[in-house]
């Protein structure tokens, strides 16, 4: 005889679930009614993971494939751009989803065996209407948990792949921080309606899946994953050798067999020696199920971390799951290419022959300049007894590509579709009467741009801050600021916007400005001298909008303080006294994105007619806003100029005029049009001061950064120098046409760098390049570096080292506040 112990493997609710079957009743196994096979299925106990693992992983795989052409295009040249690469990097994709599925699935069954604990502690205490109540509430508890997970889970990757496909940028949690940094300015973003609808279409898809996800883990029984684990492949055998399974209706029950009186003739030693068999095989089973959980949640992820290291950089990142890789903290990212070029000669090789200096150290480009040399490009007329002042305007999203003049009557790239107009016909009026540098390169957004025109560096290689991000207190840096007040000048930074936005209100105190205004301060003057009434600011006159305070109001405000200090300098001029120059550092802001925020006066005047710029374009409303608002900061602009010029305070200071950056509302979106962003409007006016240099226009390719030393050489180097570490050259000196390259990185989208009229862009990780002609092909869409000499291709590929070695030098001094050293310990 034997002794027969049933263990069920099912659910009790089971039974009133969707797999309810029929009493069994005996007949032949291959004849048995189909809600018996139903129920036989529903009973197999790893059908939830099964459900999990299949319906995650199709939804990585169907956005996998949507985005696949974009992420390859993204990384890959024509030659990279192969089947073989897609099919390797969706194959490296599925087991990084795979990993990621399984630490998704290992939560779920956590809170499924806690859950099911609970229940099983709260049914043999409680009363059956209690009972009831905390299965609800359990219920409730299920659905919401497998929603949110699963909505977490999937928000990184879907967020990824849409950012990928809209604006060539990588999803990182940072930037979530840099969204609540900068949540004030959210209403004010530039986003195109044509991605907010992209956005929620994403969304909303999501959440449909999660949706039903949740559902099916909440409403049926065989989605419970504490019901079995891999951990039972392992264990099942020496488990369920010899045992007999059957179903009665629908439930499996395992029969064990034991000898009668087998448990009765256990006694003395031999229960000694059974329970140490019994202990060492319960001992070698839990090392066998631990190894496996070691197995899938670490030496697994391990292997894949190891095989996208090892890959190529287009493979590892078309196939970079974002979820998992911030999981990670980024070890699925290809790390950047820079300091590792050793082939390269010394980083002090960027600095200029025409510059004089005092090198600190090797290898390194701290040092004291002392002077300049060379031939000139043009002189300004400047006496130490009477220095000028010092101003320069930030326009905000001053394109090249808005001048007439800067552009030329050829326009071969038809910028102006055929017309003779211009946008900015005051602009090109002082650019006609100073020196126009037509080839000016910047960095975008505003704050990386300041980095540049102040401290003479490529700005900070980062997707969601900045250099000044933080305001970067204790952080010790020299340029613009510092030179002019080593000269003794009074230092301003005015702008009509606000200067909480990254924390400018605390950077440019710490960083040489004696004075900071910002939009707060600008409207309390208007308020005060100029009778702008403080409902006016965002009634129906808007004289303000979420950016700040428009241009018309900024720049007459920037005109009284210019125009006030003046007379004090004469006074004391006339006093005896020294005159005490200034230097003014002003943005502007009403033509920022999205373009459509202007004052009603403005909006009810009659303007000029732009419509051949806009007329038939896909976003004819954004090019339009876009025209008319630079026309409106133009028009002010060339009110300020010829007040200035005037009250006598233009013979009198020094003006630089340039584009913070660029916008490109043609676009999809207005980022990715990188001529457009990053080549901007640029014109130095020293009216009085530049005799028959007046009208030159320089062709060849100049910087931001270039700034400092061209100041410095205008209006003269301090007698002991002056502490500096960047890479810029004063344009005052003549130069050969395309020898120097410049660079020009706006990351999240391509690095680049300027020699003449030729342009590359380039990858700052993988191989990826193009090679343009700035001139004739502003939509970039002829490649010119296939037909290079092999030699040409190599001058090339050095500058494109150099540009990233550069890059990763400033990034590198910022993260490690040494600026003003030699080497960063």
């Amino acid at each position: 005889m034997s002794t027969s112990l049933f263990a069920s493997t099912g659910l009790p609710s089971l039974a009133s679930g969707s797999c309810k079957s029929a009493p069994a009743t005996k007949r032949d196994p291959h004849w048995r009614r189909p809600t018996d096979r139903f129920a036989d299925l529903c009973n197999v106990p790893w059908l939830g993971w099964m459900f999990v693992y299949t319906t995650v992983l199709l939804f990585f795989s169907g956005h996998r494939c949507v985005a696949l052409k974009s992420l390859v295009a993204m990384y890959s040249t024509s030659k990279d751009n192969t089947s073989g690469a897609k099919v390797v990097a969706m194959g490296l994709g599925f087991l990084e989803d795979f990993v990621c599925t399984t630490y998704f699935a290992s939560v779920l069954w956590v809170f499924d065996a806690l859950k099911q604990a609970a229940i099983t502690r709260s049914d043999s205490g409680n009363t059956k209407h209690k009972c009831v109540a905390i299965q609800r509430v359990w219920t409730l508890a299920t659905f919401v948990t497998s929603w949110l997970l699963f909505f977490a889970m999937m928000t990184p990757f879907v967020a990824d792949l849409l950012l990928v496909q809209l604006r060539d940028m990588r999803f990182t949690f940072n930037l979530i921080t840099m969204a609540i940094n900068e949540r004030n300015y959210a209403s004010a973003a530039p986003i195109s309606s044509e991605e907010y609808t992209e956005g929620f279409m994403h969304m909303a898809s999501l959440a449909i899946m999660a949706t039903f996800f949740a559902i099916v883990r909440t409403w049926t029984p065989w989605c419970n994953l504490s019901r079995w684990n891999p951990t039972h492949l392992v264990v099942a055998d020496s488990q369920t050798r010899g045992a007999k399974v059957s179903t009665v209706r629908g439930v499996k029950y395992v029969e064990l067999s034991l000898e009668e009186g087998s448990v009765s003739q256990i006694s003395g030693s031999a229960t000694t020696v059974r329970g140490f068999i019994y202990q060492n095989l319960s001992c070698f089973r839990r090392v066998q199920q631990a190894a496996v959980v070691c197995t899938g949640l670490v030496i697994v992820p391990t292997i894949i971390v190891a095989v996208s290291c090892s890959s190529s950089p287009l493979v590892a990142y078309s196939a970079m799951n974002a979820t998992l890789n911030e999981l990670f903290g980024h070890a699925l990212q290809p790390s950047a290419k820079g300091p590792a070029s050793f082939n390269l000669p010394p980083v002090e090789t960027n600095i200029h022959p025409t510059e004089q200096y005092k090198r600190f150290g090797k290898n390194s480009l701290y040092r004291r300049t002392t002077g300049f040399h060379g031939d000139l490009a043009f002189d300004v007329n400047v006496t130490p007894e009477n220095p000028p002042n010092v101003l320069v305007i930030g326009v905000e999203s001053f394109r090249f590509q808005d001048s007439r003049y800067l552009v030329g009557d050829e326009d071969p790239s038809h910028l102006f579709k055929g017309t003779n107009m211009t946008v900015t016909p005051n602009f090109d009026r002082w650019a006609k009467r100073g020196v126009a540098l037509r080839n000016m390169w910047s960095s975008n957004p505003t704050s990386r741009s300041l980095e540049s025109m102040l401290f003479a560096q490529t700005p900070y290689y980062s997707t969601v801050k900045t250099g000044i991000t933080g305001g970067r207190k204790d952080t010790k840096l020299a340029g613009v600021p510092q030179l002019f007040k080593a000269k003794g000048y009074e230092t301003f930074f005015t702008t009509g916007c606000a200067t909480d936005f990254e924390n400018w209100n605390v950077f440019l105190p710490s960083h040489g400005f004696d004075t900071v205004w910002s939009k707060d301060d600008v409207a309390e003057w208007a308020e005060k001298d100029l009778g702008i009434k403080h409902d006016e600011w965002y009634g129906d006159e808007h004289r303000g909008f979420n950016w700040g305070v428009h241009d018309d109001i900024n720049l007459q405000v920037l005109g009284d303080l210019l125009v006030n200090k003046t007379k004090e300098q004469r006074q004391r001029v006339a006093d005896g006294e020294a005159k005490r120059p200034m230097f003014i550092t002003h943005y502007t802001i009403s033509s920022h994105a999205p373009f459509d925020a202007r004052p009603t006066w403005y909006a009810e005047s009659e303007k000029p007619d732009f419509s051949a710029l806009y007329d038939g374009e896909r976003y004819e409303k954004d090019i339009k806003n876009y025209v008319e608002i630079r026309y409106f900061t133009d028009m002010e602009l060339g009110k300020f100029m010829d007040r200035m010029a005037d009250a006598g305070v233009l013979n009198d200071t020094i003006v630089v005029i340039m584009g913070d950056h660029g916008q490109a509302p043609e676009a999809d979106s207005i980022h990715l049009d990188e001529l457009s962003v990053t080549r901007v409007a640029a014109a130095i006016v020293a009216e009085g001061r530049l005799g028959d240099a007046a009208g030159l226009v320089i062709e060849d390719a100049v910087q931001q950064y270039d700034i400092l030393n061209t100041l410095a050489d205008i209006t003269g180097v301090p007698d002991e120098g002056f502490e500096q570490n960047g890479v810029g050259r004063s344009l005052k000196r003549k130069v050969r046409f395309g020898d120097r390259g410049v660079f020009s990185n706006v990351p999240g989208y391509k690095l680049s760098v300027v020699r003449g009229h030729l342009r590359l862009r380039f990858d700052g990780i993988t191989d990826w390049m193009q090679l343009h002609n700035i001139e004739t092909d502003h939509d970039m869409l002829l490649d010119l570096f296939p037909e290079q000499s092999p030699k040409d291709q190599a001058e090339w590929l050095a500058w494109r080292d150099e540009g990233r070695r550069i890059s990763a030098y400033y990034t590198n001094r910022w993260d490690d506040n040494c600026f003003l050293a030699v080497n960063c310990d």
